[in-house]
């Protein structure tokens, strides 16, 4: 094995770990070493920024009585991780699509998937990097000294390291051999994916929750303990003794059977599984379908562009952190029982529901690039003797009713679980789904305004325009403002104003700025469209 190319062939990988940061990056001027050099700072800062937010809280908690926190923090780092090198293992192994560029060059195999797993693990040590902190308090506050203690917490995190990676790969690469894999690859791409974001945004979301229960005091009450972590707090707790001996000799057993597993299993049929994945996969007809209209032609073609993985997760992931946030917020601080709240309130659950559908939709969204992803045959539809305006209408409500679909769901998912009255659950999903239609509608328009047809990775349609500032300024100040507009409207109804006069202005004022708004869109995008 050759250090040095493998050196450079883990650098080239972590270009495609994360191709959104690594597009910015080069949008900023920087290349070559620069790039790499920016993508390594970035990951370093995000393990001290772990280090220093959740090792702030584990100082206060003395883990060496408290099995059941230890354990839930193993947990909840291992669910982390394991999201983080699912999307990482998609794109270096999945997207990067490098490994017949390789065969011409004098690189063994071997080495070309050392770099690909070795870039893979170096983007999950930083968010499992507070798990050191863990073993040491534990080992420490147990009675180690700090020498031994802090050798121990090193040696048990990388026993962990090893068994979490061991066991994704197992999983992940296990699962692609399968032939149902292989005939719905986007499908089960999308879901690993949408995994990753959902235990990803739970897991910050749970530790920060924890964090609000924590009574700092003596009289703490532990939780429950999972038992399958056990071992790493006994190792931890009596480090000396039988009872942490043997749970140790236990993890380096299992530790030594998962990578044998993954060196007999995996890695011998890696390049033949990725290099000759076109020849392997399984040959599927199309159906057709006699005397089909050429509307529902295109709108199964349009369908068809949403299927894109990347698109996928980016989608779930802007549309539901605000929504898990906001659920999260109210079930665990419940401020005030919904379910008294009267009729007059009908309008303050309209309003919540036009913010509602402006925080779920961005430049993200479906609707906001479903233009975009014809790449090259847009033109050529526009070559053709049909109407543009008929056609981009018909692929603006394919957009928009997918986003009604999710707002929508999601909103009455929302709705259900903090008990609303039935009349304030339909007055905010109304509210939702019209500001959905008005939403996509400028998103829709400044789709075809930022028009990209040569991109050659989803992720560049993300950051067209603000970029992923701007993205983030969106969801945070329509939050924010949203926010400030619902409580007053709130205090107003609270104050005892005339509520027919209250509602009936408000309802005005937005049916005004709703119709200018539609005039607006119509006299500056459809009606330039032609015929």
């Amino acid at each position: 094995m050759n250090s040095g190319i493998i050196k450079h062939l883990i650098a080239v990988n972590m270009l495609y770990i994360n191709p959104s940061a690594t597009n910015q990056i080069r949008k900023k001027g920087r290349k070559g070493k620069k790039v790499i050099r920016s993508i390594l700072q970035q990951y370093v800062l995000s393990g001290l920024i772990f280090l220093f937010v959740y090792g702030a809280t584990m100082v206060m908690i003395d883990f060496s009585q408290l099995p059941g926190f230890f354990t839930y923090y193993m947990a909840l780092f291992a669910l982390i991780g394991f999201s983080q090198s699912l999307s990482a293992i998609f794109n270096v192994f999945f997207e990067s699509k490098d490994l017949q560029d390789y065969l011409a060059l004098p690189i063994k195999q071997g080495e070309v998937f050392i770099a690909k797993f070795l870039a893979v693990g170096m983007t999950i040590v930083p968010f499992l990097l507070p798990l050191l902190i863990l073993f040491f308090l534990t080992a420490f506050r147990s009675g180690q000294f700090i020498p031994i203690a802090v050798i121990a917490a090193i040696l048990l995190f990388l026993i962990f390291f090893i068994l979490l990676f061991s066991f994704c790969s197992l999983i992940v690469f296990g699962m692609t051999k399968t032939k149902l894999f292989r005939q719905h690859k986007k499908l089960f791409t999308s879901l690993m994916l949408g995994f990753s974001m959902v235990v990803s945004v739970g897991g910050v979301l749970a530790i920060n929750f924890s964090q609000n229960s924590v009574d700092h005091s003596a009289t703490l009450v532990d939780r429950h303990p999972f038992a399958i972590f056990l071992p790493f707090y006994h190792v931890m707790h009596g480090l000396f003794s039988v009872e942490g001996l043997l749970p140790l000799i236990v993890l380096l057993l299992v530790t030594a059977l998962l990578l044998l597993a993954l060196r007999n299993f995996v890695v011998p049929s890696l390049y033949e599984q990725f290099s000759d994945e076109g020849s392997r996969t399984v040959a599927t007809k199309r159906k057709r379908k006699e005397n089909q209209s050429l509307k529902k032609q295109l709108g199964r073609y349009n369908v068809q562009l949403l299927k894109n993985p990347n698109l996928i997760m980016q989608v779930l992931t802007s549309s539901l952190i605000m929504p898990i946030i906001m659920l999260a917020t109210i079930v665990t601080t419940n401020p005030v029982d919904l379910r008294t709240l009267s009729l007059r309130f009908g309008g303050v659950f309209f309003v919540s529901g036009l913010v509602f559908a402006c925080i779920m939709l961005n430049q993200t969204s479906f609707v906001s690039n479903l233009i975009s992803l014809d790449r090259e045959n847009f033109f050529f539809i526009q070559s053709l003797p049909l109407s543009i305006r008929k056609y981009l209408r018909q692929k603006f409500w394919v957009g928009c009713k997918i986003q009604m679909a999710l707002a929508g769901g999601i909103g009455i998912i929302i709705g259900l679980v903090i008990h609303l009255p039935l009349f304030l659950l339909v007055t905010f999903v109304i509210g939702t789904l019209w500001g959905t239609y008005l939403m996509s509608l400028y998103f829709f328009t400044r789709d075809y305004r930022l028009l990209n047809v040569t991109w050659t990775n989803v992720s560049q349609l993300f950051t067209r325009g603000v970029g992923n500032y701007g993205l983030m300024l969106w969801l945070f100040g329509t939050f924010l403002i949203g926010a400030i507009l619902i409580a007053l409207y709130a205090v107003g109804v609270l104050m005892g104003l005339n509520p027919i006069l209250l509602n009936g202005g408000v309802m005005l004022w937005l049916a005004i700025l709703s119709g200018a708004w539609l005039w607006i869109n119509y006299n500056n995008f459809w009606k330039k469209l032609g015929y």
